[in-house]
């Protein structure tokens, strides 16, 4: 499996760039209004798909969107393409914060995307990425006072993500503000 690939952009086609590496073309499969962007040298984190006629290389600028990417292929009736370009529709902090939301309007905003597939995803990946590192190492108390506020345990959640307060009091100070808008 080739896992990861750097080299120089040869080619832009309409959903795909062609990368060269000593010598040889890898073609890299990009939602099309990504793959005009890269210029020169690049680096992708890449997921082979080998089918019966063909074989597909799918590219992620990080390897958190290629473990996204892993998470929501695994979901029933999403396939890689569509899972690509759920990946790439914004950053993957703001993709998995709408999942966990429960949004189907930013699900659906995606091409490809209907509300049962929507409803499945949320469904299957909720928890999955509710139980990442990144919510696990947040203040259980400043969560509870949010909870105990009214909030619901997801709102209280999102609005500690990414505060840098040192005290519980801070954080709940400052994730009250941010509920507040």
């Amino acid at each position: 499996m080739i896992a990861s690939i750097s080299g120089t952009v040869e080619y832009h086609g309409v959903g795909f760039l062609i990368v060269e590496r000593d010598g040889v073309g890898y073609k890299i499969i990009l939602p099309e209004d990504v793959a005009h962007q890269f210029r020169d040298e690049v680096k992708f984190f890449t997921h082979e798909v080998i089918r019966d006629s063909e074989r597909e290389l799918f590219g992620f600028t990080s390897v958190d969107a290629l473990e996204l990417f892993w998470k929501l292929v695994a979901v029933s009736g999403v396939g890689p393409k569509s899972a690509q370009k759920i990946v790439f529709v914004g950053s993957i902090h703001d993709v998995k914060s709408n999942i966990m939301s429960g949004s189907l309007t930013f699900l659906t905003d995606v091409p490809g995307i209907g509300k049962k597939t929507a409803q499945k995803i949320i469904l299957e990946l909720k928890g999955v990425l509710a139980d990442e590192p990144e919510l696990m190492s947040l203040d259980r108390d400043a969560i509870e006072a949010l909870v105990g506020l009214g909030y619901s345990r997801r709102d209280a959640e999102q609005a500690l993500l990414d505060l840098e307060e040192e005290s519980t009091e801070d954080l709940i100070r400052s994730a009250l503000k941010r509920l507040a808008r």
